[in-house]
C-alpha cells in the first residue's frame, strides 16, 4: 500500500513539523481567542487545524465544518449542524434519552436517530426558515455540550470561510462577531484557500471582525523535515538537489510534494534524482493540460494577457517595455488585468513587478505554454 496519502487530510498519527505553530494554535484556542489562519493553497491549513482539535483537552470541544459547498445561509446552516452533531460528547452519545430530550428542546430544529453499524447519529430537520433563529439554536446546543461535558468552552473552525462573502442574503461574519460578543464559551478560527479574499473580509476596516481576531500564517514546512519525512516512507534518499529543487519549484506546498512521492513510490522511484524529480513535475502539469486550458479560456481578454505577461516575464519586469511589447499592451491595461487576477485570487504581488500564480501548477502550465 502506498504510504503517501494525497485524496486525504493528513492522520494526526501522520503528521509531520509544525511544532511552533501547533503550540501557537493551541494556546490561542485554550485562551478563547479568535484566529484567523492564512496560508497558500496546499500548505496544511486544515491538517494543521485537525492536529491540534486531536489533541484538545477535555475541557474544550473542538468543532470543524467545511463551509466550500454553502450556497446561501440554510447551506451553512445545515452544515453547522451536522458539525455539532458530529462533535456530540461521546458520554452524552451513549446516553440517548437524555441526548433526545436535549434536542427535543432546540428551538425550530427536530432530530430522529438514524443508526449507521454500532452507533447512531441525530439527523436535523429545519422547521423554521429564520436563519438567525436557526443559529441561536445550534449555538444554545453548543452551550449545553459544554454544560454537559464540563467544558471550559467550544471552539468552532470554520474552514473555507472566505465563501460567506457569497452569502448576500444575511451577514454571516456580523452575525458570528456578535455571538462572539455576548457567548464567552466559544471561540472561533476562520480558514480559507483563497488568501487575499479572507483578508478583505475579516481584516479589512469597517468589517465587523477587524482588529479582533489574531493571525497565524501557515507556510511550508521546514524542508529538512519534510525531506526526512518522505525519505523514511519510501525507504530511500533523494539525490543531490533533487528534493530540494522540488520544494523551491513547489514552493514548499506540502500536498503537492507529497503527491511527488506518491508517484515516486508507484513507480517503485525509492531513490529520486534530478530527472526524476523534473519528469514528475513535467508528468503532473501535463495531466493537468485540458483542464487548465479550459480555465485559460474562461479569463476575460484582458486577463489573459495579464496571465501571459506574469508568465513570460523576467522578475521584476513584469511592466518592463519588451514585456508590454510582447503582449500588445499598455501598461495601464496591463494593470488594471493584474489587478483584476488579484481580486480574484489567481495571483499575488510579492515585489514591485512580480508576481507569482496562486495554483502552482497553472503556472508552471502558464511558463511552458510561453517558452
Amino acid at each position: 500500500m502506498n504510504p503517501f496519502r494525497i485524496d486525504k487530510i493528513v492522520s494526526p498519527d501522520d503528521f509531520c513539523g509544525r511544532v511552533g505553530e501547533i503550540k501557537r494554535l493551541s494556546t490561542l484556542i485554550e485562551g478563547k481567542a479568535n484566529v484567523i489562519i492564512y496560508g497558500d493553497r496546499r500548505y496544511g491549513k486544515t491538517s494543521l487545524i485537525q492536529k491540534v482539535f486531536a489533541e484538545m483537552p477535555s475541557t474544550i470541544l473542538p468543532i470543524y465544518l467545511d463551509i466550500y459547498s454553502a450556497v446561501d445561509e440554510m447551506d451553512f446552516a445545515a452544515l453547522l449542524y451536522k458539525a455539532v452533531e458530529e462533535a456530540t460528547p461521546t458520554t452524552l452519545r451513549k446516553q440517548s434519552g437524555k441526548l433526545m430530550k436535549l434536542f427535543t428542546s432546540i428551538d425550530g430544529v427536530s432530530f430522529s436517530p438514524t443508526k449507521s453499524g454500532e452507533s447512531f447519529a441525530m439527523k436535523p430537520s429545519f422547521q423554521t426558515q429564520d436563519f438567525k433563529q436557526l443559529l441561536a439554536s445550534a449555538f444554545n446546543l453548543i452551550d449545553q455540550y459544554c454544560q454537559f461535558s464540563k467544558c471550559t468552552h467550544a471552539v468552532i473552525a470554520f474552514d473555507e470561510f472566505q465563501q460567506v462573502a457569497d452569502i448576500k442574503n444575511v451577514k454571516i461574519d456580523a452575525m458570528l462577531r456578535a455571538i462572539s460578543q455576548s457567548n464567552q464559551n466559544v471561540s472561533f478560527i476562520f480558514s480559507g484557500s483563497k488568501k487575499s479574499m479572507l483578508k478583505s473580509l475579516l481584516n479589512a476596516p469597517k468589517q465587523p471582525w477587524y482588529g479582533m481576531t489574531t493571525p497565524i500564517s501557515v507556510e511550508g514546512i521546514d524542508p529538512t523535515l519534510l525531506q526526512a519525512y518522505c525519505e523514511e516512507k519510501l525507504n530511500g534518499k533523494f539525490g543531490d538537489y533533487a528534493f530540494t529543487w522540488l520544494y523551491e519549484t513547489l514552493r514548499g506546498q506540502t500536498r503537492l510534494i507529497l503527491q511527488t512521492c506518491f508517484d515516486f513510490y508507484a513507480n517503485k522511484v525509492f531513490s529520486p534524482s534530478m530527472d526524476d524529480a523534473i519528469d514528475v513535475i513535467n508528468r503532473m502539469v501535463n495531466e493537468h493540460k485540458a483542464d487548465f486550458t479550459e480555465k485559460f479560456l474562461m479569463f476575460r481578454g484582458q486577463q489573459k494577457k495579464g496571465l501571459r505577461a506574469i508568465a513570460s516575464a523576467v522578475e521584476g519586469k513584469v511592466y518592463a517595455q519588451e514585456n508590454l511589447d510582447k503582449h500588445h499592451v499598455t501598461k495601464q491595461r496591463l494593470n488594471q488585468a493584474i489587478s483584476s487576477l488579484m481580486k480574484s485570487d489567481e495571483i499575488q504581488k510579492l515585489d514591485e513587478g512580480t508576481y507569482q500564480f496562486n495554483n502552482v501548477l497553472f503556472g508552471l502550465w502558464m511558463i511552458k505554454e510561453q517558452n
